[in-house]
């Protein structure tokens, strides 16, 4: 079993989370009309709320509008922006689909947090844990089962 799901039992579907257009709006400080724009364009997908019929958006149109304003912010052109949110968004599920499989566990090793990255070779003779120090520096180790159960 993934560690995530010990963490988390429930699996937790973020795309639930609706927000009504005027709500991203004032969220991401970006117009109710560049929304729609952006929608004609095809860079987002609103659905309609069954009860008022106006456009709500899920999580991760959410997260694409976010996406694109910081680009936009920068200085990139909406084409641009939208390619740049949009290769960045395929970046994240693939991390997400990375860590919901390689994380097990938060474990204590010499008095400290590690994280469980799961086994580091196809034998399963030594796991791999990641660890963050006081200077926010990853640093990385391998320990052989035989002397992590002693």
């Amino acid at each position: 079993m993934s560690g995530l799901k010990k963490l988390f039992p429930e699996k937790i579907d973020l795309n639930r989370l609706i927000f009504k257009i005027g709500e991203v709006s004032k969220m991401m400080d970006v117009s109710t009309r560049q929304l729609r724009y952006w929608e004609q364009k095809g860079y987002i997908t609103s659905i309609r709320d069954d009860k008022s019929r106006s456009r709500v958006f899920n999580m991760e149109n959410l997260n694409k509008v976010t996406l694109i304003k910081h680009y936009l912010d920068k200085g990139f052109t909406l084409t641009a922006a939208n390619e740049t949110a949009s290769e960045n968004i395929a970046k994240m599920r693939y991390l997400r689909r990375f860590m919901m499989n390689a994380f097990e566990d938060v474990e204590t090793i010499d008095g400290q947090p590690v994280v469980n990255l799961g086994y580091f070779n196809e034998e399963k003779t030594s796991i791999l844990y990641a660890s963050v120090d006081e200077n926010d520096e990853i640093k990385y180790r391998v320990v052989d089962i035989k002397k992590k159960d002693k």
